[in-house]
């Protein structure tokens, strides 16, 4: 490309209405970009030229952008919903969104995801990621590319992305340990089902739940974890030995996904007055159960909320706009206000 400009990128991108990465891949003759987008990057550097001043107005949103959204592929409803709300958030503000879903609990699979993002040359990423050395390298790599990545559900710290859209996790696990011990009438045990320890929305959980768990309730026992792996037959299989095997057992904390699992194995046992069951957000599943009693309380995000946090702030990122990532509200979900 012949031009030899003064303004910066940014005042380029703000003229153009276009990313600053866009603008990055045209200056730099990448590939992928298309001949009107080129046409618009001169333009604007040719009024920048001529005004001599930088940009006042800093434009809308437009469907230049195309954001990949790569979320954890079979990991029930929760997830779905998520991935539903991204693409009404992306259609209303005009940007185009590419869902991936790779394998659940797998980094090969993930890191592979994002490194084709990388190929696409995409505008930004909100990724469901998994804390391993595979994902952050890959993450990494986009970052040494100036493409924004955005956490989502579960946060990724010492990985280069511009933030995280979730739930304060640790105070999440603390609210649903308070919420098991108060519902509690007497001293028994607690099972603890979680997806994997790759995520560390999960890791997180769990610790606050344990923490609030020993410091208020030392009559209650916590019994080792079990990694459902987000899946409802694993789930299932171990609530049932759990309920068979276990007596004292009084109640069942589930902090990820594959609830169907343990409530079948409840209902199965017919034992759903007698186990307090504790989950994370609320789902037609979870929902139903709320209502038959199976589930007494829901520890929940609002998938629509978080959805249009993340293609909100990577936008405004995109358009040099402030952007700023507070948490998700932590909501109580119980039968009497299920919505």
């Amino acid at each position: 490309m012949a031009h030899r400009h003064k303004a910066r990128i940014i005042d380029i991108a703000l003229q153009a209405g276009l990313s600053t990465a866009t603008v990055d891949r045209v200056l730099n003759e990448r590939p992928g970009v298309r001949q009107k987008t080129i046409d618009r990057v001169n333009e604007a550097i040719n009024w920048l030229d001529k005004a001599a001043v930088r940009p006042k107005v800093i434009p809308s949103i437009t469907a230049d952008f195309s954001i990949d959204a790569i979320i954890a592929g079979a990991s029930g409803f929760a997830n779905e919903i998520l991935s539903r709300e991204l693409v009404h958030a992306g259609r209303a503000r005009g940007v185009t969104l590419n869902s991936t879903y790779p394998k659940r609990m797998d980094p090969f699979a993930l890191a592979e995801a994002l490194r084709q993002c990388l190929k696409r040359r995409t505008s930004g990423i909100i990724v469901q990621g998994l804390d391993h050395p595979l994902v952050r390298e890959a993450i990494e790599e986009i970052h040494s590319e100036n493409i924004p990545v955005v956490s989502i559900l579960t946060s990724l710290p010492g990985s280069q992305t511009l933030g995280y859209v979730g739930l304060d996790n640790r105070a999440a696990g603390r609210t649903a340990g308070l919420l098991m011990g108060r519902l509690l009438n007497s001293p028994g045990e607690i099972a603890v089902f979680l997806g994997g320890s790759l995520y560390r929305s999960h890791e997180e959980r769990e610790m606050g739940f344990r923490a609030v768990v020993r410091e208020e309730f030392p009559d209650l026992t916590l019994l080792p974890p079990c990694q459902g792996m987000d899946d409802p037959e694993r789930n299932y299989k171990m609530a049932a030995e759990l309920l068979e095997g276990k007596p004292n057992l009084t109640g069942i904390f589930s902090l990820g996904g594959g609830n169907r699992g343990i409530e079948k194995a409840i209902l199965e046992r017919g034992c759903k007055d007698t186990i307090t069951y504790v989950a994370f957000n609320l789902t037609p599943l979870t929902r139903q159960a709320l209502l038959t009693g199976v589930i007494d309380a829901v520890v929940h995000q609002d998938m629509a909320r978080a959805a249009d946090m993340a293609i909100g702030q990577l936008t405004n990122h995109l358009t040099a706009r402030p952007v700023s990532f507070p948490n998700v509200p932590v909501e109580i979900i119980m039968r009497e206000n299920v919505r």
